[in-house]
């Protein structure tokens, strides 16, 4: 009995789903490939877990439920914060005189026109289709980032429950030789281990000690600092002296001279520490083989090409383009021909 004959595919209409495919992919192309990153990092612990539950899909669970408390946990600190400064300056507009004559103007009968406070309604008619632009962008942004997280969740909980069977699929049916989609899936992994542990891990490192610095110093608004020098730590050596130095400098400048002391010794002595010895070990886990000047440039251009996505896109880029062009020289070199005999006496 003969197999049946697979059914003919136009070459074009398969390239034409793939690219509506990838179009329809594409407004989630950062969660997705974050969710990838992290699944990979969470498989080491799924193997010892499965055997605690007794299923894989069980063992992913918990693993998805531990980090809904990582991302929930943190988020939740900083609306507390963001509540706290609502409120303080709120407090601090009810203290000023103009905000108060505006609510007795709203009360007060027989106001004379020429108050010097504004009119309600004027200030209502001038400013209301501003404000509800501005609170109109505001739920947009936290609707897309809130359904980004639903997508980088339940995408990580599918690469953990089911990530090797996936792989398989794509290595079988990509339009590439199984050795180099290997490849790229192992610069495309490398990527992420590097970022997240090499990079990530040394910059959250120092930005947690600074964090503690400008905490006990007093510095306001710590946690703002804070994730400024998270960002900095990205430039190799000195990145997060952009951020404590002219700290420092306000400090001593206002008078604060112990502080600002304080904050340079920890500056040179524990947060410089942490760049020159944690990032050296933590890249034993997550090397990426890229020089750390290009890593940085990459993060840039990125940036400034498709905005913070490309925090993720420049190195990841910059990484697969590089083993691009190890498997072209590999490959030219395995079909150069052998040289003469006389040229190798």
């Amino acid at each position: 009995m003969t197999s049946p004959t697979p059914p003919h595919v136009p070459r074009a209409l398969v390239i034409g789903l793939c690219i509506g495919a990838a179009l329809v992919l594409a407004p989630f192309w950062t969660w997705l490939v974050l969710a990838v990153w992290v699944g990979q990092l969470g498989r080491r612990l799924v193997r010892p877990l499965t055997r605690l539950t007794g299923r894989r899909q069980r063992a992913a669970a918990v693993l998805t439920a531990a980090l809904i408390a990582l991302i929930v946990v943190p988020i939740g600190l900083l609306a507390v914060t963001l509540i706290a400064d609502a409120i303080a300056l709120a407090d601090r507009l009810l203290a000023s005189k103009e905000v108060r004559a505006v609510f007795e103007e709203l009360v007060t009968e027989g106001a004379s026109a020429s108050s010097s406070a504004p009119n309600p309604i004027d200030l209502i008619v001038a400013h209301g289709s501003r404000a509800w632009g501005l609170v109109s962008v505001v739920f947009a942004v936290a609707a897309k980032v809130l359904l980004g997280l639903f997508v980088f969740i339940s995408g990580t909980y599918v690469v953990l429950a089911d990530g090797p069977h996936a792989y398989r699929w794509f290595e079988r049916h990509a339009p590439l030789e199984p050795a180099t989609v290997r490849r790229f899936a192992a610069a495309f992994t490398e990527t992420g281990h590097g970022l997240f542990i090499g990079v990530g891990g040394a910059g959250l490192a120092q930005a947690i000690v600074a964090t503690i610095a400008y905490l006990v110093i007093g510095v306001p608004e710590p946690f703002v600092l804070g994730l400024l020098t998270l960002v900095a730590s990205v430039v190799p050596s000195v990145g997060t002296a952009f951020v404590w130095v002219p700290v420092a400098i306000g400090l001593a400048l206002t008078g604060r001279t112990d502080a600002a002391i304080g904050l340079a010794v920890i500056g040179v002595a524990v947060i410089g520490t942490i760049d020159n010895v944690v990032r050296p070990a933590l890249a034993r886990w997550g090397q990426l083989d890229l020089p750390a000047y290009l890593i940085m440039v990459g993060m840039f251009g990125g940036l400034a090409l498709v905005g913070a996505a490309g925090i993720i896109l420049g190195p990841l880029v910059l990484r697969l383009a590089k083993e691009a062009l190890t498997m072209a020289h590999d490959e030219r070199q395995a079909e150069a021909p052998p040289p003469p005999v006389s040229q190798l006496r």
